[in-house]
């Protein structure tokens, strides 16, 4: 608005929109270009045309309690910061998001699939290489090669080494011998998620 006073102009209020809640943020370089290859790929539609989904998690909480969609993807990087600016919309009826608030933002990077979840402690490492002991059917100890995906609620995604009826060690690898028999028992909680 302007003053009155030699033709100043004074910020007297800003307007905001609680209902739905714009989250802007900055995706890193690495970010926009692993999704930009997914959509060359026809493995995931581009956020500039499509409200893609997003998660958001407010500071201190550890799993995402909101959802929403891709609103705006700017056009360039910013190039002080490698990173790209970017707007999803949220619905908050409850109003438990306020403007000025901080929080991480998840893309959703593919459409839901079935995956094998092992526990995190399943898995060692040799030099650059991750694998799991699996025991064969003659119950003794074989090292499989894997490659990983994300973590789900404390579990890791498998992506690529091991097959659904694989009887992967989670207890005590550090004591498993590639070759060696074991007795093995299945562990608490075991089977299909």
């Amino acid at each position: 608005m302007q003053g009155s006073d030699n033709g100043s102009s004074t910020l007297l209020t800003t307007i905001v929109s609680l209902d739905p809640i714009y989250i802007y943020f900055d995706m890193d370089e690495a970010t926009y270009l692993k999704n930009n290859k997914l959509y060359f790929e026809g493995k995931r539609p581009s956020s500039r045309e499509t409200p893609n989904l997003v998660q958001v998690a407010l500071t201190g909480e550890t799993k995402p309690s909101h959802a929403g969609k891709m609103d705006f993807v700017d056009n360039r990087l910013d190039v002080s910061t490698g990173t790209l600016r970017s707007r999803a919309v949220i619905p908050n009826k409850d109003l438990s998001i306020l403007p000025g608030q901080f929080g991480r933002v998840r893309l959703i990077g593919s459409a839901p699939y079935e995956a094998l979840l092992i526990p995190d402690t399943a898995i060692a490492t040799d030099q650059s290489r991750k694998i799991v002991f699996v025991v064969k059917d003659d119950n003794t100890v074989e090292a499989r090669t894997v490659v990983l995906g994300p973590l789900d609620e404390g579990l890791r995604v498998i992506r690529e080494g091991l097959k659904a009826d694989d009887r992967v060690i989670v207890d005590g690898i550090q004591r498993a011998r590639v070759g060696a028999k074991v007795s093995p028992h299945a562990a608490a909680g075991g089977g299909k998620k």
